[in-house]
């Protein structure tokens, strides 16, 4: 798989430069109502308080939801109403009690099929992106100088496309049948230091690399470190560049181990004699200049299980028989630590895809892959993990997935299908919205569901594995249910300090691994982006968020809410 780096600027969110008014109609549903008030110019009317009696329950317990329709004048609060049936429904909201909070409508849909969203009253787009900010969420959809990060002959490859060239037909766990001991081990290429070698990359382009460090794991595992010889400089790869890449990957407690406590090996007995052998190899890390362009980011590293195969003829004449992650040079040198820090933690992403082909492509059989979208899910989840352990000012999720997710070309990444796998789009940045949720499904659930989510057997489809890793957790919920509580969060604004049970993203410290915390209050109304008109559809798990902003007094409007959908409405 490949990872596209995050360009740096999205840790620093502009500040809230406009907010324009706006007013957009979508969808089918006819006349769902608008806002009947308003609090100033870009505000519903607030009328007197009445004893109309309000469809919401309150969400959250010692918050700011005293109950269905008061708020308790401070704090936050949260409430929700659900649409069970087969049709649009209206839902006329009463609440009490606002002394100039800022409130938020979330409809998300809670299931897998898309569903006509009904017409809404869009009030204002709440901000207004700096340019700085806006090119550099640009980058990779747009900028011609930016390659695609995910390749899909890569991806579909490491899922499947590698089981047409095994002799015995990688299915059903067939290699649970098979002794290690049945295939005759052939012994492993070793090298030694300022050894050099010609190796081939995605386009089939040689580069000559040299082996400038080796390190040997804690389980006896070889670690090289090979770098490109025309990158081999000290104003570019230095000998201390690699050296720290080599050791954030290899040293005691890095990337490695972290890897193998989470999920297992990352290779290991297999039964195929067209595969390298399933004991002794090394593992291989090589520092490329990928397009010469002279600038950083884009995509920075991949790993294709078409290396773990023998030399053959046809394609498998460009496998580099080496269990091996590409990295990109320019990103380590071009950005000084922040560059370099990008690619240390995409070490640990694409090791984690190395150990997804080999546990479950390899040794379960491709029925058991996860879907591209779970795939990268997985990984931007092991950054997750590993990013405080290689350095305690950054995290991957929270610096980079977060702000993407709420702030994509100024309109946030929210009514993206979460099972619809489209990185960079035009609308949508699966990046970003499978690596928010994964990040909040860290926190939530812990090391130990990560780990049941990554070793899952018996499900082949992967929206089933994520819902039964769920469900262990909290047996009445499921993917529809979390991403409620995610998204709602998120677009809500929900400050961490609240401490909102459900929808809080808190620091946790999981067998040694620590998480930081996520809070997108943190972000402000400058960072959080806001559709600007309502679309046809609502995507599967996805949501859809609008802004009644600042108010007092009584927050009244009648809201229609698509079928198998649900209403949040966030007050703070």
């Amino acid at each position: 798989m490949l990872r596209r780096l995050p360009h740096p600027l999205l840790g620093a969110i502009a500040s809230l430069a406009a907010a324009a008014m706006l007013t957009a109609c979508g969808g089918g549903g006819g006349g769902g109502g608008g806002a009947s008030s308003s609090a100033g110019a870009s505000a519903p009317p607030v009328t007197a308080a009445e004893p109309t009696p309000s469809p919401l329950v309150a969400a959250c317990t010692n918050c700011g939801a005293i109950d269905g329709s008061t708020y308790a004048g401070a704090g936050t609060g949260v409430w929700q109403a659900s649409n069970t049936g087969t049709s649009s429904k209206d839902f006329p909201l009463t609440i009490n009690g606002l002394t100039g909070q800022l409130v938020t409508l979330v409809f998300t849909n809670e299931s897998a099929q898309e569903v006509v969203m009904p017409s809404l009253q869009i009030l204002s787009s709440a901000t207004t992106v700096a340019p700085a900010l806006r090119k550099s969420m640009a980058l990779g959809g747009t900028d011609a100088d930016a390659p695609t990060a995910f390749n899909a002959e890569v991806a579909q490859f490491n899922r499947q496309g590698f089981a047409k060239w095994l002799s015995q037909p990688a299915a059903g766990g067939v290699n649970a049948k098979l002794s290690a001991s049945s295939v005759p081990p052939a012994p492993a290429a070793t090298f030694t230091v300022g050894q050099q070698r010609t190796v081939y990359l995605l386009d089939q382009s040689q580069r000559t690399v040299q082996l400038t460090g080796q390190r040997t794991t804690g389980d006896g595992t070889v670690v090289n470190v090979w770098v490109e010889t025309s990158e081999l400089d000290a104003s570019r790869v230095s000998t201390t560049l690699a050296e720290r890449m080599r050791d954030a990957f290899a040293a005691a407690g890095g990337i490695y181990d972290m890897l193998v406590k989470v999920g297992g090996p990352l290779w290991g007995p297999h039964g195929y004699t067209e595969l390298l052998a399933g004991s002794g190899q090394p593992i291989d890390i090589f520092l490329v200049n990928f397009d010469r362009n002279g600038v950083p980011y884009g995509m920075g590293g991949y790993f294709w299980g078409l290396n773990n195969f023998k030399k053959d003829a046809g394609q498998r004449a460009y496998s580099n028989e080496s269990v091996s992650m590409y990295m990109d040079t320019e990103t380590m040198y071009l950005d000084g630590d922040r560059g370099m820090r990008q690619v240390v933690t995409a070490l640990a992403h694409e090791g984690l895809h190395m150990q997804n082909f080999y546990r479950r492509s390899v040794t379960m059989g491709p029925e058991f892959a996860f879907d591209d979208w779970l795939e990268e899910m997985s990984a931007l989840m092991m950054e997750d993990w590993a990013s405080y352990s290689l350095d305690t000012s950054h995290n991957a999720i929270r610096d980079a997935r977060l702000p993407y997710y709420l702030n994509y070309r100024g309109n946030g990444s929210y009514n993206c299908e979460l099972t619809r796998w489209d990185p960079m789009g035009s609308v949508c940045e699966s990046y970003a919205v499978v690596g928010s949720f994964g990040g909040y499904l860290n926190r939530q659930f812990g090391l130990g569901f990560f780990q049941s989510l990554l070793r899952s057997t018996g499900l082949t489809d992967s929206a089933a594995v994520l819902q039964a890793a769920i469900q262990a957790q909290r047996p009445s919920s499921g993917i529809g249910q979390e991403m409620r509580r995610f998204s709602s969060a998120a677009a809500g604004l929900v400050p961490l300090s609240a401490d909102v049970a459900g929808y809080s993203m808190p620091t946790r410290n999981d067998d040694g691994l620590q998480l930081v915390a996520m809070d997108p209050a943190a972000l402000g109304e400058s960072g959080r982006g806001l559709p600007t008109a309502v679309p046809a559809t609502l995507k599967g798990f996805a949501s859809f968020p609008v802004s009644r902003f600042r108010l007092s007094g009584t927050y009244k409007e009648t809201v229609r809410v698509p079928q198998g959908s649900t209403l949040t409405v966030v007050i703070r």
